[in-house]
Protein backbone atom coordinates (compact mmCIF):
# COMPACT_ATOMS: atom_id res chain seq x y z
CA UNK A 1 0.00 0.00 0.00
CA UNK A 2 2.90 2.33 0.78
CA UNK A 3 0.91 4.95 2.66
CA UNK A 4 -1.95 5.46 0.21
CA UNK A 5 -4.64 2.86 -0.34
CA UNK A 6 -7.27 2.65 -3.05
CA UNK A 7 -9.57 0.00 -1.59
CA UNK A 8 -10.69 -1.55 1.69
CA UNK A 9 -8.28 -4.04 3.24
CA UNK A 10 -9.05 -6.38 6.13
CA UNK A 11 -6.63 -8.13 8.49
CA UNK A 12 -7.23 -11.01 10.89
CA UNK A 13 -5.33 -12.70 13.72
CA UNK A 14 -5.96 -15.69 15.95
CA UNK A 15 -5.21 -14.77 19.57
CA UNK A 16 -5.78 -18.17 21.19
CA UNK A 17 -2.22 -18.16 22.54
CA UNK A 18 -2.86 -14.94 24.49
CA UNK A 19 -4.71 -17.01 27.08
CA UNK A 20 -1.23 -17.78 28.44
CA UNK A 21 0.49 -15.24 30.67
CA UNK A 22 3.80 -14.84 28.83
CA UNK A 23 2.38 -14.18 25.33
CA UNK A 24 -0.28 -11.91 26.76
CA UNK A 25 2.26 -9.88 28.73
CA UNK A 26 4.49 -9.54 25.66
CA UNK A 27 1.66 -8.11 23.55
CA UNK A 28 0.37 -6.00 26.45
CA UNK A 29 3.76 -4.28 26.73
CA UNK A 30 3.84 -3.55 22.98
CA UNK A 31 0.60 -1.57 22.73
CA UNK A 32 0.23 2.12 23.68
CA UNK A 33 -0.47 3.17 27.24
CA UNK A 34 -4.07 4.18 26.51
CA UNK A 35 -4.79 0.69 25.18
CA UNK A 36 -3.22 -0.95 28.23
CA UNK A 37 -5.40 1.21 30.48
CA UNK A 38 -8.47 0.16 28.51
CA UNK A 39 -7.51 -3.50 28.94
CA UNK A 40 -6.88 -2.95 32.66
CA UNK A 41 -10.50 -1.85 33.12
CA UNK A 42 -11.75 -5.19 31.79
CA UNK A 43 -12.36 -8.03 34.24
CA UNK A 44 -11.91 -11.17 32.17
CA UNK A 45 -8.55 -12.23 30.79
CA UNK A 46 -10.04 -13.15 27.40
CA UNK A 47 -11.49 -9.63 27.07
CA UNK A 48 -8.14 -8.10 27.95
CA UNK A 49 -6.47 -10.31 25.34
CA UNK A 50 -8.93 -9.25 22.64
CA UNK A 51 -8.48 -5.57 23.48
CA UNK A 52 -4.69 -5.55 23.27
CA UNK A 53 -4.67 -8.11 20.46
CA UNK A 54 -6.88 -5.98 18.22
CA UNK A 55 -4.68 -2.94 18.67
CA UNK A 56 -1.51 -4.96 18.11
CA UNK A 57 -3.02 -6.26 14.85
CA UNK A 58 -3.61 -2.65 13.74
CA UNK A 59 -0.02 -1.78 14.60
CA UNK A 60 1.41 -4.73 12.66
CA UNK A 61 -0.75 -4.06 9.60
CA UNK A 62 0.20 -0.39 9.70
CA UNK A 63 3.89 -1.24 9.87
CA UNK A 64 3.74 -3.76 7.02
CA UNK A 65 1.72 -1.60 4.65
CA UNK A 66 2.83 1.86 5.79
CA UNK A 67 -0.61 3.43 5.72
CA UNK A 68 -0.75 6.83 7.37
CA UNK A 69 -2.23 7.66 10.80
CA UNK A 70 -5.05 9.46 8.95
CA UNK A 71 -6.17 6.22 7.27
CA UNK A 72 -9.71 5.36 8.44
CA UNK A 73 -9.82 2.07 10.33
CA UNK A 74 -12.07 -0.03 12.51
CA UNK A 75 -11.45 -2.90 14.91
CA UNK A 76 -13.51 -5.89 16.02
CA UNK A 77 -12.99 -9.02 18.08
CA UNK A 78 -14.89 -12.12 19.07
CA UNK A 79 -13.85 -15.46 20.47
CA UNK A 80 -10.32 -16.24 19.31
CA UNK A 81 -10.27 -13.66 16.51
CA UNK A 82 -9.30 -9.99 16.27
CA UNK A 83 -10.06 -8.01 13.12
CA UNK A 84 -8.96 -4.73 11.55
CA UNK A 85 -10.24 -3.03 8.38
CA UNK A 86 -8.80 0.09 6.74
CA UNK A 87 -10.26 2.29 3.99
CA UNK A 88 -9.04 5.06 1.69
CA UNK A 89 -8.92 8.56 3.17
CA UNK A 90 -12.25 10.43 3.15
CA UNK A 91 -14.11 7.11 3.26
CA UNK A 92 -15.56 5.34 6.31
CA UNK A 93 -15.30 1.69 7.31
CA UNK A 94 -16.77 -0.68 9.88
CA UNK A 95 -16.06 -4.36 10.47
CA UNK A 96 -17.39 -7.16 12.63
CA UNK A 97 -16.51 -10.78 13.37
CA UNK A 98 -18.69 -13.22 15.28
CA UNK A 99 -18.62 -16.95 15.91
CA UNK A 100 -21.50 -19.05 14.62
CA UNK A 101 -23.56 -20.25 17.57
CA UNK A 102 -27.20 -21.21 17.91
CA UNK A 103 -30.00 -19.49 16.01
CA UNK A 104 -31.79 -17.00 18.24
CA UNK A 105 -35.14 -16.57 16.52
CA UNK A 106 -36.56 -14.40 19.31
CA UNK A 107 -33.67 -11.95 18.93
CA UNK A 108 -34.09 -11.82 15.16
CA UNK A 109 -37.83 -11.18 15.41
CA UNK A 110 -37.33 -8.51 18.06
CA UNK A 111 -34.48 -6.56 16.48
CA UNK A 112 -34.20 -7.36 12.76
CA UNK A 113 -36.45 -6.12 9.97
CA UNK A 114 -39.32 -8.57 9.29
CA UNK A 115 -38.01 -9.30 5.79
CA UNK A 116 -34.56 -10.17 7.16
CA UNK A 117 -36.02 -12.56 9.71
CA UNK A 118 -38.15 -14.21 7.06
CA UNK A 119 -35.07 -14.65 4.87
CA UNK A 120 -33.44 -16.57 7.72
CA UNK A 121 -36.55 -18.66 8.31
CA UNK A 122 -36.59 -19.65 4.64
CA UNK A 123 -33.24 -21.39 5.11
CA UNK A 124 -33.00 -25.07 6.05
CA UNK A 125 -33.05 -25.38 9.83
CA UNK A 126 -29.40 -26.41 9.99
CA UNK A 127 -28.36 -23.23 8.14
CA UNK A 128 -30.31 -20.71 10.21
CA UNK A 129 -27.61 -20.14 12.83
CA UNK A 130 -25.16 -19.11 10.12
CA UNK A 131 -27.83 -17.01 8.41
CA UNK A 132 -28.54 -15.20 11.68
CA UNK A 133 -24.86 -14.44 12.31
CA UNK A 134 -24.44 -13.34 8.71
CA UNK A 135 -27.11 -10.67 9.13
CA UNK A 136 -25.74 -9.76 12.55
CA UNK A 137 -22.18 -9.01 11.39
CA UNK A 138 -23.45 -7.15 8.32
CA UNK A 139 -25.63 -4.95 10.49
CA UNK A 140 -22.86 -4.40 13.05
CA UNK A 141 -20.43 -3.42 10.30
CA UNK A 142 -22.87 -0.81 8.98
CA UNK A 143 -23.56 0.63 12.44
CA UNK A 144 -19.83 0.89 13.09
CA UNK A 145 -19.18 2.49 9.69
CA UNK A 146 -21.75 5.20 10.49
CA UNK A 147 -20.11 5.68 13.90
CA UNK A 148 -23.56 5.39 15.48
CA UNK A 149 -22.93 1.94 16.94
CA UNK A 150 -25.74 0.38 18.93
CA UNK A 151 -27.52 3.73 19.21
CA UNK A 152 -28.69 2.98 15.67
CA UNK A 153 -31.58 0.54 15.87
CA UNK A 154 -31.07 -2.74 14.03
CA UNK A 155 -34.47 -2.34 12.38
CA UNK A 156 -33.83 1.21 11.11
CA UNK A 157 -32.05 -0.14 8.03
CA UNK A 158 -32.51 -3.22 5.87
CA UNK A 159 -30.04 -5.49 4.11
CA UNK A 160 -31.02 -7.69 1.19
CA UNK A 161 -29.23 -10.98 0.54
CA UNK A 162 -29.30 -12.84 -2.76
CA UNK A 163 -27.52 -16.09 -3.50
CA UNK A 164 -24.17 -15.48 -5.16
CA UNK A 165 -24.36 -11.69 -4.90
CA UNK A 166 -22.95 -9.13 -2.50
CA UNK A 167 -25.29 -7.90 0.27
CA UNK A 168 -27.16 -4.70 -0.59
CA UNK A 169 -28.36 -1.97 1.75
CA UNK A 170 -31.88 -1.34 0.43
CA UNK A 171 -33.08 0.98 3.23
CA UNK A 172 -31.13 3.30 5.52
CA UNK A 173 -31.97 6.11 7.98
CA UNK A 174 -32.78 9.38 6.18
CA UNK A 175 -30.15 11.30 8.13
CA UNK A 176 -27.35 8.95 7.04
CA UNK A 177 -26.27 10.04 3.59
CA UNK A 178 -24.14 8.35 0.99
CA UNK A 179 -23.98 4.84 -0.37
CA UNK A 180 -22.59 1.95 1.63
CA UNK A 181 -21.13 -1.32 0.34
CA UNK A 182 -20.49 -4.70 1.98
CA UNK A 183 -17.99 -7.51 1.71
CA UNK A 184 -18.02 -10.84 3.54
CA UNK A 185 -15.28 -13.26 4.56
CA UNK A 186 -16.34 -16.69 5.87
CA UNK A 187 -13.68 -18.26 8.07
CA UNK A 188 -14.03 -21.49 10.01
CA UNK A 189 -16.93 -21.31 12.44
CA UNK A 190 -17.20 -17.54 12.21
CA UNK A 191 -18.45 -14.86 9.83
CA UNK A 192 -16.79 -11.56 8.96
CA UNK A 193 -18.48 -8.54 7.38
CA UNK A 194 -16.99 -5.20 6.31
CA UNK A 195 -18.96 -2.09 5.36
CA UNK A 196 -17.58 1.02 3.69
CA UNK A 197 -18.49 3.97 1.51
CA UNK A 198 -15.66 2.72 -0.71
CA UNK A 199 -17.00 0.16 -3.23
CA UNK A 200 -13.67 -1.63 -3.75
CA UNK A 201 -12.61 -4.40 -1.35
CA UNK A 202 -9.53 -6.59 -1.36
CA UNK A 203 -10.89 -10.12 -1.89
CA UNK A 204 -8.20 -11.71 0.26
CA UNK A 205 -8.28 -11.65 4.04
CA UNK A 206 -4.72 -11.02 5.21
CA UNK A 207 -3.77 -12.93 8.35
CA UNK A 208 -1.13 -11.99 10.92
CA UNK A 209 0.53 -13.73 13.83
CA UNK A 210 0.54 -11.55 16.94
Amino acid sequence: MNGSIDKVYTFLADISHLSEEEPFRRVYEQVPDFRRKKADRLRRREDKARSVGAWRLYMLASKRHLFSPETPFNLSHSGKYVLCSVAPCKEVVGCDVEGIKGFRESVARRFFCPQETERIMELPEEERAEGFIRFWVLKESFMKATRRGMSLGLDTFEIHLSEGEAPVLIRQPEDIKGRYYFYEYPIGKARIAVCSTCPEFCPELEQFYI
